[in-house]
């Protein structure tokens, strides 16, 4: 009897002690304040995806934060009425509200706290977010050791591997040029596919981490170097040279195909700098609906582009048409014709360098169809980019894409010159330009449309 007075006794006092050290963070977490932290931001926007895995890491593991983000295309109401009770002109985002602090932009480097007038905000370096919440809640965070922590998925990159190895078993049924492009076009695929699997097996915020560790001049570099390859911007520049060929003058071909390409790339430069200017404004606006309607449109020209690599102008293309071609080879016939005749007149030659230049301008409005495309995706990614000295900075790295998408055209300039033979563009060599155009413009349009994030460079 006595070792069970003893038990019960132990037992009472045990629950009643199990009882006291449980109820105790309950009734102490009950009567601690919840801290309510706003968060707006934008999907086009890199410091709002630099910013976004840090809030998100706080609201899941800090029970006292409740973190409330709202991206502000698809909130306006929310985000103007915001802007409306803080009396904020600017709609800059990231924007973080921590009770009477607001927070505007966002920095991975520790700063001091420091307000800005025009923003109406402290400027959003990463410890003083942190430390203004840590001093309303009265005592430190849970905060993340990294934003970045996955394991490489390496299986995925063996899948295009095993395709190019299918070569040595179908390379007997491959010697047909029909068959020999549908394997290039399945191996296109492939990698295209396997592309589009790492992108979804990889975590976001690695995602935000390596696009936001490529150098922004090799993005433009590439992007412009494939938007040279135009097989419409080769075909018109083939045609004027191959008539130039007709004047005996090595140094007549040098002035009047320079005078054409530089034209050209005066021409690009406004056009994308008016691409920009129009496209910033919907950016801000409208984001992530304008990255899914522009990601569409060159998903689609990209799907068109690759259609002709098998099917070579056949339905829809975004190609110069037979009637155009006619139209610029008769123009470019009249620059040669002049050229012919300006031997000892210095004034034909001006007429003829002018026909270069109005022949440019012509051909570069005419043929928008087949250049707009890639310029797209380089607008979206200049515009996220460019954070300050804005328009100088659209300048300037704008004119750099000018002057790489011209490189190719200089290439086939130097190439007339030196062998000065009439020449054109055969239908191999434009499928084959068009499977490249098709193939860089279908991976960045489902960039655009499913992870728009990786185009938020440097």
């Amino acid at each position: 009897m006595k070792i069970q007075a003893y038990l019960t006794v132990f037992l009472s006092f045990a629950l009643l002690c199990l009882f006291t050290v449980t109820s105790f963070p309950l009734s102490s977490l009950a009567s601690e304040k919840v801290l309510d932290v706003y968060f707006f931001y934008s999907e086009t926007c890199p410091h709002c995806a630099q910013q976004k895995p840090l809030m998100k890491y706080i609201d899941q593991h800090n029970e006292q934060v409740q973190l409330y983000a709202y991206e502000v295309s698809e909130h306006p109401e929310k985000w103007q009425t915001f802007l409306a009770q803080h009396q904020i002109k600017s709609a800059a985002v990231p924007r973080t509200a921590i009770a009477d602090k607001l927070f505007i932009g966002y920095s991975e480097a520790d700063g001091e706290l420091e307000y800005n007038p025009v923003y109406i905000g402290y400027m959003g370096y990463k410890n003083q977010i942190v430390k203004a919440i840590e001093a309303e809640l009265g005592h430190s965070i849970n905060l993340p050791l990294s934003t970045v922590d996955y394991q490489f998925p390496w299986k995925i990159v063996f899948l295009p591997i095993l395709y190019l190895f299918s070569y040595f078993l179908v390379r007997k049924k491959l010697k047909s040029e029909t068959n020999k492009r549908y394997w290039i076009g399945g191996a296109i695929a492939t990698i295209i596919i396997s592309s589009f699997l790492l992108l979804f097996l990889i975590p976001e915020p690695a995602i935000q981490e390596f696009a936001r560790g490529l150098p922004f001049p090799l993005f433009v570099s590439t992007i412009a170097l494939a938007d040279g390859f135009n097989p419409c911007a080769f075909t018109v520049l083939i045609i004027l040279l191959s008539l130039l060929t007709h004047t005996k003058s090595r140094k007549q071909m040098a002035i009047v195909g320079s005078t054409f390409v530089v034209t050209s790339a005066v021409m690009y430069f406004l056009f994308i700098m008016i691409m920009v200017l129009v496209g910033s404004v919907f950016l801000e606006k409208y984001g992530a609906i304008f990255m899914l309607i522009l990601g569409s449109i060159i998903t689609i020209a990209g799907a068109i582009n690759l259609k002709d690599y098998f099917l070579f102008k056949q339905g829809i293309s975004l190609s110069l048409s037979k009637e155009q071609q006619v139209a610029i080879g008769q123009k470019a016939g009249k620059i040669a014709q002049e050229l012919k005749a300006s031997e000892n007149n210095k004034k034909i030659f001006v007429t003829a360098l002018g026909g270069t230049v109005l022949l440019a301008i012509f051909v570069n409005i005419i043929e928008l169809g087949c250049t707009a495309i890639l310029p797209a995706v380089y607008m979206t990614s200049l515009i996220q980019y460019c954070t300050q000295n804005i328009w100088l900075c659209f300048v300037f790295w704008t004119a750099i894409y000018a002057a790489i998408y011209v490189i190719p055209l200089f290439a086939i300039l130097l190439n007339f010159i030196y062998s000065f033979k009439s020449s054109r563009l055969t239908e191999r060599q434009g499928r084959i330009l068009k499977l490249l155009a098709g193939t860089f413009m279908l991976f960045f349009g489902l960039v655009m449309i499913f992870k728009p994030e990786f185009l938020m460079f440097g």
